[in-house]
Parts: C-alpha cells; structure tokens; sequence
C-alpha cells in the first residue's frame, strides 16, 4: 500500500482525486488531501507518506518555498511539483530544489492517467530501507528529525575521528545521549556538532537511564543555536568546549518548555504546543518584525536575530527570519534538594 499525499488549494481537484486514482491503482495506493501546507505538514508529522505531491502555484507559500521547508524538516521526502504551466525554466527551478518531477497538471481524462502513470512508476521505484549512511550531503539533526517523526524507537551510533557516542531515541523521543564521559543533553550537543563522520542505527534497547526529558524540536533548534554561537572551528574549542557550556548550565536550575509556536515567513502557523492563545502570539511576531524593520533602518547593525525577554519564572524567545517565525517560553525550575 503507497501512500500518496496531494497539496492543492483547489478544492474541486482534491475531491476527485481520492476515488480516481485510488480504482486506477486498484486500491493499492492511499490517498490524503491537504488545502494549506500547515494541514500537509501535520500529515507528514503523523504518518508516513510516500509520495507527496503539491501544487506549484498555491497561495501563500509557493512551490519552492515549501521545498525549502521540507529540506529543513522532512529532507527525505520525496517530492512532485503540478503545474500549469511546465515550462523549462519552472522545471529547471524545482530539479534544483530537489524536486523528482515536474509535471502539467491534469485537465483531461488522458492527462490523469498520464500523472497518474508517471507517479506510480516513481512511487514503485521508490525503496525506502534501513539506514547506515555518511554524515556529509544529510546533517545528523536531520537524520535524528526524521526518526522523531515517525514516533521510531532505535539507537543512532555516530563515530568520526573526534569522537563517538550514541543517542537512544525511544517512540519519537530522544532519551538519552552518550559521548566519551559525557551523558544527557551536554553528550546530545556535542554529538550533534559534529562534521563529517558516519552514522548507524541499531535496535533500541533501554539506557541505563534516561537522561534527557525535553521536546526533541527544542534539543535540535538549542544545538543548531550552540553550533551556531560556538562553532566547531578554532575560536568555538569544538566539541569540549560545547559540552562543557552546557554541562554549566545543566549543574544549575532545569529548562522545561511551556509554550512553543512556529509558523512560516509570511505567518501561516504550522506547529504549535500547549500555546494558549495562538492569535496573540502570531500578532506578536507580526509586531515584532515590525519594530526590528524599523530599527534596522534607523541603526544599520545586520540582520534581526531574535528578541529575548526575562520572565519572573523563566524566558520567551521570539525569532523571526526569512522563512519562518518562531515564539518559544521556557520555565526554569530549581532542582530539589533534601
């Protein structure tokens, strides 16, 4: 059974396809519909999709935007763009974003069945196994994104000439970490800041214990923003000096995540978590990217980073980019002690 999933603000398109091509395909295939990217994504989050096929031309967020995004978090899908008009230069653009195909959206019975054709011809050739592989063109977050959301269970086994370690993902959430003497969130940065080395999975057995409670989408943006900060090249100290920053910081009070909401560059939301009022919390971002575009014009510093408030329990921290928007509020809690 294939599952194809189909993005299309075209309602009418969306109602036909189910039926057709589910008796073209004799009931092998199972079709989703999705109208926006943020229902799409919420699929994808959910189950495994074998084919996902959008519309180039969709509202929004186009075609290539939303490639862009899913090489930031679904990087292994594989992809087939509609359009109507596939003209050379739109093809070349979406084999550039990794698209498999690039094909003239149906109007005609014979058009059907010639999508129809090509899609299960991609979609048979399409194998997907187990992973052992090299961490140079797929980065481990990505590796690691892709088992949490398919809620896996596995131990990824990373080991390059810096160092080794393992990550115990347990139903889509990363448990534990281990790398040299370090263990829990300090072993998971460091590993993940890691370049060029090799990764392989084997099957999960219980750590331990399990040493690493928070949100995987939060552990993976903190690594990205680490890396980012501190960098793996001769100013950062490399992987020992990451592990130690955060081993300082774990010695301390605990992060626990209260609220986290995401969305794309043009504020269509597309994940959220236990955010309460999500119409707040988008018109903060609008007003946020607001103000910092007035303040680039008044002060010529660069580019807006994000803006960081200090909380009588914790802190919020708003992001708003190119390509996405982001408001996450932390609780730090005081560690017991008897």
């Amino acid at each position: 059974m294939r599952h194809i999933l189909f993005v299309d603000d075209d309602t009418g398109f969306l109602s036909m396809i189910p039926e057709l091509f589910e008796q073209m395909a004799k009931q092998k295939w199972k079709i989703s519909t999705a109208s926006t990217h943020a229902r799409a994504l919420e699929i994808l989050q959910g189950e495994r999709v074998d084919l996902l096929v959008v519309d180039f031309g969709m509202p929004v967020m186009d075609g290539l935007q939303f490639m862009r995004l899913l090489a930031r978090t679904h990087p292994s899908q594989q992809v087939v763009m509609l359009t109507g008009q596939a003209t050379e230069e739109n093809r070349k653009a979406c084999m550039e974003q990794g698209a498999a195909l690039l094909l003239q959206k149906p109007v005609t019975p014979e058009g059907y069945q010639a999508v129809f054709a090509a899609l299960e011809s991609l979609s048979n050739a399409h194998t997907q196994a187990g992973f052992r592989g090299m961490m140079r063109q797929v980065g481990l977050q990505e590796v690691l994104q892709m088992e949490c959301l398919g809620r896996k269970s596995s131990v990824l086994e990373v080991f390059t000439p810096k160092a080794r370690g393992l990550i115990y993902i347990s139903d889509g959430a990363i448990v534990h970490a281990e790398s040299g003497t370090q263990q829990g969130e300090a072993a998971l940065y460091g590993l993940l800041g890691l370049h060029g080395g090799e990764f392989n999975f084997r099957a999960y057995t219980e750590p331990a214990q399990r040493t690493i409670t928070g949100q995987w989408e939060f552990l993976l943006m903190e690594a990205a923003r680490l890396h980012d900060e501190g960098g793996e090249g001769e100013k950062g100290g490399g992987i020992a000096a990451i592990g130690q920053e955060i081993t300082k910081v774990l010695g301390a009070p605990r992060v626990r995540i209260m609220e986290l909401l995401l969305c794309t560059g043009a504020g269509e939301m597309l994940f959220e978590h236990q955010c309460h009022s999500v119409d707040t919390r988008l018109q903060m971002l609008e007003q946020v990217q607001q103000e910092a575009a007035k303040l680039a014009e008044i002060v010529p510093s660069g580019g807006f980073d994000r803006l960081e408030l200090t909380l009588e329990d914790g802190r919020l921290v708003a992001q708003v980019v190119a390509d996405r928007r982001l408001v996450v509020r932390s609780l730090v809690q005081e560690e017991k002690t008897e």
